[in-house]
């Protein structure tokens, strides 16, 4: 659609146009008028001498403009037809730019968030967040001062996240930056906050604080999960996130990630480091080195549809694997456990290992890892710790937007070793060192990941103890040191409503 300027400009340029053509039909008209004025003047020998030198003055006024063209069929000249082509191709340059307001040409607006940006598109800024309500209740049996027949049962609704990032380029689109601060269950976190910069070769360098890669299912999104939340095998061996320097490469179907960190989360009953995200300067929970690394393999797909699992039925055949390691040396005894401690200067030395696989076809997705990790106290009388975990999930779409979900994972935090657990170890205090549970659930995609309505249920086939974590998955079963308890059944379900902006 035209816009008012376009329309006046074009019609002031018709406008001309008429009075050419009109102007050239006036000199016609009154020519031949003349003529026939002058004929029958001739040959009646009537016309006085001041008219017909009128008559003459207009003869020499026609024939002057009979040779500049105006009279003959060429009367609009090729510079004449150039200039009314430039005044055209003016009006629709003038048309477009008005009538378009695309993410190319715009400062601000909508797309994948809210955004402004410099004309040239070298800065930009990009708002955006989602929030997650959700409400839980949990069954369980043998809590401490209760008999194992008895059980408790806890239900609530709470905010789980709510997020806002903003993220986007300067100096150039090379450059890139997000800044993310988070409300997780009621505390507020810095979560992201960091710089990159792309190089040549398909060659990238991040520094500041982001995810650790390493696990899988742990670099997925917090608003992608395939249930209602990740895995308690995640909850236990993923990493987070942690201040640190970056490389990646991707060329093609090979992507290689290298990083250098302050530490990453370690659970064990010799030393637990607590989250690494938001450390200072000093800080007891630095290691004296920390390194991780990740290799993935795209074996069919896009790269950008694993940023989802999700296997929506829009999707082509897509197929991922991904291995990663990580190792770690701790220099102090900032979470040992005291009956550890006084045995000796307790200096962990941590190692990881995962594999994993993300399979994506039209309408299905599986996605599946294992992981193992050691942790050596450096002390001979004490065993090192060896822990391992798996899980599998999958899911179906029944129609266009809902989507059928289960899962199973197994871990084992190798948390009894030496005899009993000791009294001050949080951990693992009351004796349940595995995890054996498995989950079934739905998620209704109202506008695919923007408004989800998710729900599941899961249960705990055996007690729980070192893979307790309120946050995405079951409540300790019991808090006996002796490790006396040995109740299953725990039942979880949660129903949770997502929307992003």
């Amino acid at each position: 659609m035209l816009s008012v300027g376009t329309f006046i400009t074009v019609n002031c340029s018709l406008s001309q146009l008429h009075r050419v053509a009109s102007f050239r039909s006036q000199i016609q008209l009154a020519s031949v008028l003349l003529l026939t004025a002058s004929a029958s003047a001739s040959s009646a020998e009537l016309v006085p001498q001041d008219v017909q030198t009128e008559i003459d003055a207009l003869r020499r006024d026609i024939a002057e403009l009979r040779d500049q063209g105006i009279g003959g069929a060429a009367w609009l000249s090729e510079e004449r037809a150039a200039e009314i082509r430039a005044i055209m191709r003016d009006v629709m340059s003038d048309s477009a730019t008005r009538d378009s307001l695309q993410e190319s040409t715009a400062t601000a607006g909508w797309k994948d968030g809210f955004f402004i940006s410099s004309a040239d598109g070298n800065y930009t800024m990009r708002i955006n967040g989602y929030m997650q309500e959700r409400y839980t209740y949990d069954r369980r049996k043998s809590l401490n001062g209760l008999s194992g027949a008895q059980e408790l049962e806890w239900w609530g609704e709470e905010t789980r996240r709510l997020k806002m990032a903003v993220e986007g380029n300067f100096i150039d689109q090379s450059w890139k930056y997000k800044v993310e601060i988070a409300n997780l269950s009621g505390l507020l976190t810095v979560d992201d906050a960091w710089l990159e910069k792309n190089l040549e070769d398909g060659v990238s360098v991040k520094i500041g604080q982001f995810k650790t890669p390493f696990l899988r299912e742990n670099l997925i999104g917090d608003a992608f999960p395939m249930m209602v939340d990740r895995s308690s095998v995640e909850a236990f061996f993923g990493n987070g996130r942690s201040l640190s320097a970056q490389v990646n490469w991707l060329k093609g179907d090979i992507q290689l990630t290298a990083a250098y960190l302050n530490g990453f989360v370690v659970k064990s009953n010799y030393f637990s480091s607590g989250i690494m995200q938001n450390t200072e300067f000093p800080s007891e929970r630095v290691a004296d080195y920390a390194f991780a690394a990740r290799a993935e393999w795209k074996v069919a797909g896009e790269w950008k549809q694993f940023k989802d699992p999700a296997g929506w039925p829009s999707n082509e055949f897509g197929m991922m694997f991904g291995l990663a390691g990580e190792v770690e040396q701790k220099g102090n005894n900032q979470g040992v456990p005291a009956s550890y401690a006084a045995l000796g200067a307790v200096d962990p030395f941590v190692v990881a290992v995962t594999i994993d696989a993300n399979i994506e076809w039209s309408g299905a997705s599986i996605l599946t890892y294992g992981v193992w990790r050691q942790v050596d106290t450096n002390i001979s009388t004490l065993e090192a710790s060896n822990q391992f975990g798996f899980m599998f999930q999958a899911g179906y779409f029944i129609t266009d937007n809902v989507e059928l979900v289960a899962r199973y994972e197994y871990g084992n935090a190798d948390a009894n070793l030496n005899g009993a657990p000791p009294v001050l170890n949080t951990l693992n205090n009351n004796g349940y060192e595995t995890l054996n549970a498995v989950g079934v659930g739905a998620n209704w995609f109202i506008s695919k990941q923007r408004v989800k309505l998710a729900a599941d249920v899961s249960y705990a086939l055996d007690g729980i103890g070192a893979f307790q974590n309120a946050g995405n998955g079951f409540l300790p079963d019991g808090t006996s040191s002796s490790g006396e308890f040995n109740q299953g059944g725990q039942v979880m379900g949660r129903v949770q409503l997502q929307v992003m902006w």
